[in-house]
């Protein structure tokens, strides 16, 4: 297949195969499996590139959930999980050993900013955040959370329980595991304080610690009783949220003085998605736990946690998943790991992050409705408002990323309020690629302002 030309639509998206595949599912598949946030079905990948059933090229800015981090049909990923499935496609490392699994380890406890860790693994992002869950009510027995307004976490019960991003996820499912208290995160755009975050960042996290302090620990829930506070480094979901540069680190002062552990969501953020192996990095902070997936294994299902050593040791077979880190998903593990090491990946995602941020915040300047642009690396958020204000207009935000879809632009969008358009492409994007896809998102944003776009895309409600 040749992908030297992008994007290419030969049949407006979504095409008839498409359309029928589409339907077939609707048979079959329960709508809770996921939001469907656009009509379409890959076919091949490369590199950045999609293709789908009708022969469509997309230039592709989710990654699948920001997951295919090596991108698509990466020969040393297709040649070490093609060696290792030839070998042997399972051995259940609860039960006996896996060269594979300790070398994915090893690189992982080479990587991570915790001294002297070591590892847990899991299937998904959802699962990593159950075991944190888990490992810290064992080293601490401490009942109670911490979590944040805004976090996404996952949609296994533990996670679910955790999760503060839409109230919709958790409906119908209670009683959910209790003993959670929820704070808000300090968003420097848009914040419960109403206060500049990016003119007054240490105000920010002044308020923010007066109400930790002052009020969920003095009024809501014994400090003593608390065994971890869980946290992305920058919130997802949320829209792409960055806190100030210190919030971590005075934060952390905070979590000490009462003995409260410091848990990282790192499943989105982590391997090379930010330009720095995990983005706990850019805030410079030591955590006790750091849950970890999406990318590792470039969305091939492979999770975990990584935790202090004198805080892992938990009774024999209690984090024992059968699948997990099995041979064919830690021989992509480590060829993702090893491919981003040895090709220079995280300094392709501070490159092209860099140029996609400064095209983006020119765009800024251009177009009154885009009222903030954030992120590091490749995780950048675009915040769409109703012009002369700050209000999210998820309406507008909607119809651009369909337009963009048109185009030949998968461009998604996401957000607490529905209104933040999410740039998370595979990180080996080139320049090129980046540059004809922020072309395209600049003419479906004209086109949604002219009242040409009568579509929109779905999101999280």
């Amino acid at each position: 297949m040749n992908f030297k030309e992008f994007p290419r639509i030969v049949v407006k998206p979504p095409g008839p195969k498409a359309k029928e595949l589409i339907e077939r599912e609707k048979s079959v598949i329960s709508s809770g499996l996921g939001v469907k946030l656009f009509p379409v079905v890959p076919e091949r990948g490369f590199g950045a590139l999609i293709e789908d059933v009708d022969g469509n090229i997309f230039i592709d800015f989710l990654a699948g959930a920001a997951a295919a981090s090596t991108g698509y049909a990466h020969p040393k990923l297709v040649k070490e999980v093609q060696e290792q499935v030839s070998k042997i496609q399972h051995s259940m490392i609860g039960y006996t050993y896996s060269k594979r699994a300790i070398e994915v380890a090893e690189i992982l406890a080479e990587k991570a900013p915790i001294k002297n860790p070591k590892i847990l693994f899991g299937l998904s992002g959802s699962d990593a955040m159950d075991l944190t869950m888990k490992v810290a009510r064992f080293a601490t027995r401490k009942p109670w959370f911490i979590a944040f307004i805004g976090a996404y976490h996952g949609q296994t019960y533990g996670a679910t329980s955790i999760a503060a991003f839409q109230s919709s996820q958790k409906k119908g499912f209670s009683p959910l595991v209790p003993n959670v208290v929820w704070i808000p995160y300090p968003n420097p755009y848009r914040n419960v304080w109403g206060i500049d975050g990016y003119e007054e960042p240490q105000e920010l996290i002044n308020r923010f610690l007066d109400y930790l302090e002052n009020y969920i620990l003095a009024h809501v829930v014994p400090p003593d009783e608390v065994g971890v506070l869980i946290a992305e480094p920058i919130q997802g979901d949320a829209g792409i949220v960055v806190p100030p540069e210190n919030f971590f680190k005075e934060l952390k002062k905070v979590l000490e003085e009462h003995g409260i552990l410091l848990a990282m969501d790192e499943v989105q953020t982590g391997i090379g998605r930010t330009g720095k192996w995990f983005a706990t990095e850019w805030f410079g902070v030591e955590p006790d736990f750091l849950a970890f997936g999406k990318g590792v294994a470039s969305g091939m299902g492979l999770s975990g946690v990584i935790g202090r050593a004198e805080l892992m040791e938990m009774t024999s077979g209690s984090a024992l998943l059968t699948p997990a880190a099995n041979p064919v998903i830690s021989a992509a593990a480590y060829a993702t790991l090893k491919i981003i090491e040895e090709e220079k990946i995280i300094e392709n995602a501070q490159k092209v992050g860099a140029f996609i941020f400064k095209r983006l915040k020119e765009m800024q300047e251009r177009y009154e409705v885009i009222g903030d642009v954030r992120g590091k690396g490749l995780m950048i958020g675009v915040e769409i408002v109703k012009p002369n204000t700050r209000k999210p207009d998820p309406e507008l935000t909607g119809k651009i990323c369909w337009r963009a879809f048109e185009l030949g632009l998968i461009l998604p969008s996401y957000g607490m309020f529905g209104n933040v358009i999410r740039i998370t492409p595979p990180l080996v994007i080139t320049q090129e690629i980046a540059e004809k896809g922020l072309e395209i998102m600049e003419q479906a944003l004209k086109d949604a302002l002219a009242g040409k776009v009568t579509h929109k895309v779905v999101t999280w409600h």
